[in-house]
């Protein structure tokens, strides 16, 4: 009963990585014009960054940088995510390889929380604080009964 206690809570979490990955995805602006949660505040900014190079080539301006790192990071989310869903989708395949990717969910998510804690606001915090409660709790409760599964 802990396991299964245990997969589901490892859902939960991989469900909301896939969650904060397309809402990511979703608030991202795609050209400097649009306007979406994840624009700068200052339109001139967006154009300002349209016509700014980076210093590796001028093939490559801010903005197309700033838009490919959101959506690498929101790629990166939802691949996650769906590797948990995957191992999760059944017992046989949780117990297979929960004690590899529980500590790995675990730990990649307090990641997030730090990264989103330094550099970004709450709403990622909360999200990825969940995550790494569901995580934790899930490998707390794997890791409890003795002698495996």
């Amino acid at each position: 009963m802990q396991h299964e206690v245990s997969r589901y809570l490892f859902l939960a979490g991989g469900l909301v990585l896939v969650l904060l990955g397309v809402a990511h995805a979703i608030l991202t602006p795609r050209h400097p014009a649009q306007s979406t949660g994840l624009s700068p505040s200052d339109p001139q900014l967006a154009a300002i960054m349209s016509r700014t190079h980076v210093r590796l080539t001028r093939r490559l301006d801010m903005w197309l940088a700033w838009v490919g790192f959101n959506f690498s990071h929101s790629l990166g989310l939802v691949v996650l995510g769906g590797l948990v869903l995957l191992i999760g989708r059944s017992e046989a395949s949780f117990s297979a390889n929960a004690a590899v990717f529980v500590p790995f969910a675990s730990v990649s998510s307090a990641i997030y929380v730090l990264l989103a804690a330094k550099y970004w606001f709450r709403t990622p915090i909360l999200g990825f604080g969940l995550c790494c409660l569901l995580f934790l709790s899930s490998w707390l409760l794997w890791f409890s009964v003795p002698d495996g599964r």
